[in-house]
C-alpha cells in the first residue's frame, strides 16, 4: 500500500466542503491533482469513498465508515509532531540521571531547582547511590548522565570534571587541632582519627594517595556512611578527613573544617556519559545547568573553607 497523509487529507477536505473546488483551494493544489490524490486513496482501499454526479459530491457507504478514521490519523500525526518538537524545543520530555550521595545531599537539588526553573514540564528521574553504581547505570543505558567521582573510569564512559573535592580536616571545634593551622597528615597521628569503612571509595583513595603516611590515620571508630561519620565527630569522639562537599552534609553540627596537606588529596567530581552517544535535548540541557552549579559551586566552597580557617 502506498497511501500517503497527503490522500488522506485530500479525502476529508472534500468529505467537508462537499466540493472538489473548495477542497482543492483549502488544500492549495489543483483540482486535478486532488483527484488524482483520491483515486489513488480509493485504489488503495479498493473501495469508493465518493460518489461524484455531474452536481455534486457525496461521501459513499464505504466514505462515511473510513472518515471518523482517516480525521483520528491526521490528528494522531499532528499531535505527534507537535510531541516531537515540544521534546525538541525542551518543552517536554523525560531526562534520566545518577549521582552519588555526596553530590545528592548537597548540590543535587540546587541543580534540580535552576534545571525546572527553565523546563518546568519536563520530568526527571533521579537514582541515588555509589559513584560506581551511578556510572553503572549510565553503562547499562539506565540513566543518560551522571554526576559523580570517576575513579579508574571505563573505557565506554566519557567524563568531564567540574569539582575537584579537596579532602579536608573536620573535627569538633573545641578540639585542639581546629586552632592549628598548616596541618600535616602527621598531625593527624596522636588523635583518634574516625575512619570510613575498609574497602569503601574514601578509604581506598586516602590509601592510594597517601602511601606510608596512611599509618598516622589510627583510631578505634569505624563508620560504613559520611552521615554517621560526621555526627561522630559533632560529639568530639575524634577527627576524620572528608572531602569539601562532605563537610555540606551536616551544617548543623559545630564542626571545623581545615585545609591538610603533605600530600593534597581531592577526588574529581563531574557529568559521566555514555562515550559517543548524544544526549536528548531534555539531557543536554540537564548537562549544561550541572556545568554552571558545579563551577560556581566550587569556587563557593573554597570561599567558604578559607573562612573557617
Amino acid at each position: 500500500m502506498r497511501t500517503k497523509l497527503d490522500d488522506i487529507q485530500a479525502f476529508i477536505a472534500v468529505a467537508e466542503f462537499g466540493s472538489f473546488a473548495r477542497a482543492a483551494e483549502e488544500l492549495n493544489i489543483t483540482q486535478s491533482a486532488l483527484s488524482r490524490r483520491i483515486k489513488k486513496l480509493e485504489e488503495d482501499l479498493g473501495a469508493r469513498l465518493l460518489d461524484r454526479t455531474t452536481r455534486r459530491v457525496s461521501v459513499s457507504l464505504v466514505g462515511e465508515e473510513f472518515l471518523p478514521e482517516a480525521i483520528r490519523i491526521v490528528d494522531e500525526f499532528k499531535q505527534s509532531l507537535t510531541d516531537i518538537r515540544d521534546l525538541v524545543q525542551i518543552r517536554t520530555g523525560t531526562v534520566a540521571m545518577s549521582s552519588n550521595m555526596t553530590v545528592a545531599d548537597t548540590l543535587l537539588p540546587k541543580i534540580i531547582a535552576e534545571f525546572k526553573a527553565e523546563n518546568p514540564r519536563v520530568r526527571v528521574r533521579l537514582t541515588e547511590s555509589s559513584s560506581p553504581a551511578a556510572l553503572e547505570r549510565v553503562l547499562q543505558r539506565k540513566s543518560e548522565l551522571a554526576l559523580a567521582q570517576f575513579g579508574e573510569g571505563h573505557p565506554e564512559l566519557a567524563f568531564e570534571p567540574l569539582f575537584e573535592d579537596r579532602f579536608v580536616l573536620i573535627c569538633h571545634r573545641d578540639h585542639p587541632l581546629a586552632r592549628q593551622s598548616d596541618l600535616t597528615w602527621e598531625d593527624l597521628g596522636p588523635h583518634n582519627f574516625i575512619r570510613m569503612r575498609a574497602g569503601s571509595g574514601t578509604t581506598n583513595l586516602l590509601e592510594r594517595s597517601l602511601g606510608d603516611n596512611i599509618r598516622y590515620l589510627s583510631g578505634d571508630i569505624e563508620v560504613g556512611h559520611f552521615n554517621a561519620l560526621l555526627a561522630f565527630v559533632g560529639q568530639n569522639l575524634g577527627v576524620s578527613a572528608v572531602p569539601t562537599l562532605v563537610r555540606l552534609k551536616r551544617t548543623d553540627l559545630n564542626l571545623v573544617a581545615k585545609p591538610i596537606g603533605n600530600p593534597d588529596v581531592s577526588r574529581s567530581l563531574g557529568i559521566v556519559t555514555y562515550r559517543g552517544r548524544s544526549l536528548s535535548p531534555a539531557g543536554e540541557a540537564l548537562r549544561k545547568t550541572c556545568r554552571q552549579v558545579l563551577k560556581r559551586s566550587a569556587a563557593t566552597t573554597l570561599k567558604d573553607l578559607a573562612r573557617e580557617i
